[in-house]
């Protein structure tokens, strides 16, 4: 198969930043919390630097998860997929359309923690597409977001196959 296909999709900051509200709202309930239960004041001021340094590390994530793009590429019998960050280039996953299974909208079971590790989806919190393959005798999947174009080429390999 010679077929070349690109696509670059970009991470959706909505999600992120929701977290981001959430997770800054409950660091301030613990300060709150610390109060209430009368701690002595230097022991809420260190809890309180703890606190805003977890937030502001939660922060620059959140900004580094957002400025992140996702380039598809079906190049001869290979799906690929690079994490850009800014000038930096990562492969993350490289599959020959020959081992995918299945690709469906949902995988039944799904674990959150694996989710959150094998994503390379648009959204994280909206499960796009599921691609479940067998790479040297062991069973992966991973999450992403491919167009509907991208989608039926590669429907169109395995149908070939």
């Amino acid at each position: 198969m010679g077929c070349i296909y690109n696509e670059k999709v970009k991470r959706s900051a909505k999600p992120l930043v929701g977290l981001l509200i959430i997770f800054g709202v409950s660091l301030m309930m613990v300060s709150v919390l610390g109060t209430r239960a009368g701690l002595n004041e230097e022991i809420k001021s260190t809890m309180d630097l703890v606190l805003a340094m977890f937030f502001l590390l939660a922060g620059y994530h959140v900004i580094a998860k957002t400025k992140e793009v996702y380039r598809y590429s079906i190049i001869a019998d290979d799906l690929i997929i690079h994490r850009i960050s800014g000038e930096k280039s990562h492969l993350v996953e490289k599959v020959k359309l020959s081992e995918i299974q299945a690709l469906h909208n949902k995988r039944p079971g799904w674990n959150l923690m694996r989710l959150l590790r094998k994503n390379y989806s648009v959204n994280m919190m909206k499960l796009d597409c599921c691609c479940e393959c067998s790479v040297e005798g062991n069973r992966k999947s991973f999450y992403f977001s491919p167009s509907p174009s991208m989608l039926n080429k590669i429907s169109n390999a395995l149908e070939a196959s």
